[in-house]
């Protein structure tokens, strides 16, 4: 008959686990063919990280103590990736943003994704930003493309970190300076030119449409509408012939405000009779067999060229508009209510200025100067009495 003996340990002996340590102090555990410590942060998350050997691992473990107590952790790294933040922020975008979804869609599936996919949040730092950045450029993107590209990585970051309790990564990378840019482009059409493109246009849809772009600096959008942006063209019902206004719908601008603005007898003329004789829903600028205008680029080529203006871009006219609505003395909020521009800075860089209006503000100048001179001229003399000195009193 066997006996079981059962050895206890001496007093004051304690048994201790190999692998918990005390209390809050977190422990160092095999993981693997390495050893990996664990410990919970000031804010009650695990934090684990694998070392190749227990006494890395120990040290690391005293040190990350040691950076705990004094409130100096690194930021909580969480395991949620770039492809995630994508699609919380384009969620988002689709019921916040429904016009720009679709590019921001674009941006993330074309050029975002293929290089981004799959990588943790936490681990984008600012070499991959600008890894990506140069990947582009090598492929020939411009610097204005690339700019919008980072800017969406940059919203999606930002989304992740400001908009979720608690937020979906723990920290912002540092994103580089943006790109410099080419200057913006800078035409605008003259009174000549426009009278030009007027008399050389076969279309009367086209000799509409030219006159409220110049008129108005509406978009060719909010003209023709933007199918890929599910944008409809400019109707008939929103043209009132009697009172002359002419009414885009808040969500079918870019900005998704409304503006109205009152026709000009010349817009008044040439619309007439592209809304004469049609329904409400029809669209006003139609062909001849009354198909709605949707691309017409080669009209439009053709008739730059027979006007001497080859290189002309229809958003040309929208410069134009703006820079016209300035010099015909109309106040700049009401010009920026007409174009619909929302902030000064975009209206400047549309408020174009040519060499005629440096050589007018030059002459403005001089006349000041000589108007200032001749003045002084005539102004008479006035006579300034010497400085007398009193005389000081003296005892006697």
């Amino acid at each position: 008959m066997s006996t079981l003996i059962v050895e206890l340990p001496e007093a004051g002996e304690v048994e201790t686990s190999n692998r918990r340590g005390e209390y809050g102090k977190g422990y160092v555990e095999r993981h693997g063919k390495g050893y990996r410590i664990c410990f919970y942060d000031n804010q009650g998350r695990r934090r684990r990280k694998t070392y190749s050997t227990e006494a890395k691992a120990n040290k690391a473990l005293s040190d990350q103590l040691v950076l705990k107590e004094k409130g100096k952790l690194d930021a909580y790294e969480t395991r949620i990736t770039i492809d995630t933040l994508a699609e919380l922020y384009l969620a988002d975008r689709k019921g916040c943003s429904p016009k720009s979804y679709d590019w921001l869609k674009s941006v993330w599936d074309n050029h975002l994704e293929p290089f981004f996919g799959g990588y943790l949040a936490g681990r984008i730092a600012t070499e991959k930003i600008i890894e990506y950045r140069n990947t582009r450029l090598d492929a020939e993107a411009s610097p204005s493309s690339v700019n919008k590209e980072v800017g969406v990585l940059k919203w999606m970051f930002g989304h992740g970190l400001n908009d979720y309790d608690p937020p979906k990564v723990a920290r912002m990378p540092k994103f580089p300076a943006d790109l410099t840019e080419a200057n913006p482009r800078g035409g605008f059409l003259t009174d000549e030119q426009y009278d030009l493109l007027q008399a050389n246009c076969k279309h009367a849809w086209l000799k509409a449409l030219l006159a409220v772009s110049f008129t108005y600096g509406f978009r060719r959008a909010e003209l023709v509408g933007r199918p890929q942006r599910k944008q409809s063209p400019m109707l008939v019902s929103q043209i009132d012939l009697a009172n002359r206004p002419i009414n885009l719908e808040p969500g079918k601008t870019k900005s998704g405000h409304g503006r109205v603005v009152k026709m000009t007898q010349d817009v008044y003329n040439l619309l007439k009779p592209c809304i004469e004789g049609k329904r409400p829903t029809d669209p006003v600028f139609t062909w001849s067999n009354g198909r709605p205008v949707k691309d017409f680029r080669e009209t439009w080529n053709q008739l730059t060229t027979a006007a001497g203006v080859p290189n002309l871009l229809l958003h040309d006219m929208r410069r134009t508009a703006a820079r016209n609505l300035i010099r015909a003395g109309i106040d700049r909020d009401v010009a920026k209510k007409i174009t619909g521009h929302r902030t000064d800075s975009m209206f400047s860089r549309y408020n174009i200025v040519s060499e005629t209006d440096l050589m007018e503000a030059a002459d403005k100048l001089n006349a000041r100067r000589t108007m200032g001179a001749n003045a002084g001229q005539q102004s008479p003399t006035t006579e300034i009495s010497p400085k007398l000195t009193p005389t000081s009193n003296q005892n006697s």
